[in-house]
């Protein structure tokens, strides 16, 4: 074989190889699909965006519809977003959405906020669409000491200036809460704001609630409006209330004394009679003694004894003298 045929095939081998190794690495389904989209893109580009592990399928799928939707987007701008973390596809819909609402959104724009994390086609929707936003009921109390009972709704929209930059929607509800109280507290009487109740929803925008915030106000309306209590009643029965529970617990306190005080009595009482049949009993056993002593004569002397110490008590009784009965008798 001469040396010419040699060269000839080691350069088809290599030709071969390099033929095998193109195709291995071309994302064929994706190059095919761009060229009959009549968005023709190179094979090398797509390798290397293989090489370089971008997701070839969706950036070159995102291409070709912004191709159809002529939104002026290179595929180079697309393989941007990808590798920020963005969502190439979701980008080109929300902008093709976007220019078909007639909305002044830009590739920027959609892209800060694709990889903000938020979905580009709700904002678009927000945009076509202001959002309703119910807030708690708010309840405060007038100058004349009634309450005032209000539920609102806000309507907002997106406002694209400050989006990115701006406070979120319960930013809004904050501040429109803090208004409604605020006005509530400085009027005189809380039946004015029952029959007037846009003068709620001009404190509201007096406020200017949605001053550096992603959504701009559009409407707040009064669903519910109505008094309620009369809080100064209710303090002052709550202190009628309070000033009753003292007093009770203190008769409570008192009668507990009283209770505490005729149980040591009935002790003392108890004691003392105690003492008393003791006496008696001394009184009797010195009366056995003494006859056994022979100091008392016989049993008429003891009886003499005994109407003496009874014609004693009845005396000390008809004079207011204690009931007692003496210790100790001389004989």
């Amino acid at each position: 074989m001469s040396a010419g045929a040699v060269v000839g095939v080691v350069f088809g081998g290599l030709a071969l190889i390099l033929a095998i190794v193109f195709f291995v690495l071309l994302p064929c389904h994706a190059y095919f699909t761009a060229l009959f989209s009549g968005c023709y893109v190179g094979a090398f580009k797509l390798i290397s965006m293989r090489l370089r592990k971008v997701d070839v399928t969706e950036v070159l799928s995102a291409y070709i519809l912004a191709k159809k939707s002529h939104l002026g987007i290179t595929l180079f701008d697309l393989e941007i977003v990808w590798t920020s973390g963005g969502h190439p596809t979701k980008i080109v819909e929300g902008l093709n959405a976007s220019k078909s609402a007639k909305l002044d959104f830009d590739f920027d724009f959609a892209k800060a906020v694709d990889i903000s994390g938020r979905d580009i086609l709700s904002v678009v929707r927000d945009c076509i669409d202001p959002k309703t936003i119910e807030l708690p009921l708010i309840t405060s109390v007038a100058q004349d000491n009634f309450e005032v009972n209000v539920k609102i709704s806000l309507t907002l929209k997106v406002n694209l200036e400050n989006f990115l930059r701006g406070t979120t929607e319960d930013t809004v509800s904050a501040r429109a809460i803090e208004a409604v109280v605020t006005k509530i507290a400085n009027t005189s009487r809380g039946s004015d704001l029952v029959a007037r109740p846009e003068l709620v929803d001009k404190a509201i925008f007096d406020a200017a609630v949605d001053e550096d915030c992603k959504y701009e106000l559009v409407s707040a309306d009064v669903i519910h409006i109505d008094l309620g209590n009369n809080r100064g009643l209710v303090v002052e029965k709550e202190q009628i209330e309070k000033e009753n529970i003292i007093q009770s617990n203190q008769l409570e306190h008192r009668r507990q004394i009283a209770v505490a005080l005729e149980q040591e009595n009935k002790a003392k009482t108890e004691a003392m009679r105690t003492k008393l049949i003791e006496n008696e009993l001394e009184v009797q056993n010195a009366v056995i003694n003494a006859i056994n002593d022979g100091k008392m004569k016989d049993v008429v002397d003891y009886y003499k004894m005994e109407n003496l110490k009874a014609d004693t008590e009845m005396r000390r009784h008809l004079i207011g003298t204690d009931n007692k009965t003496p210790d100790n008798f001389d004989f």
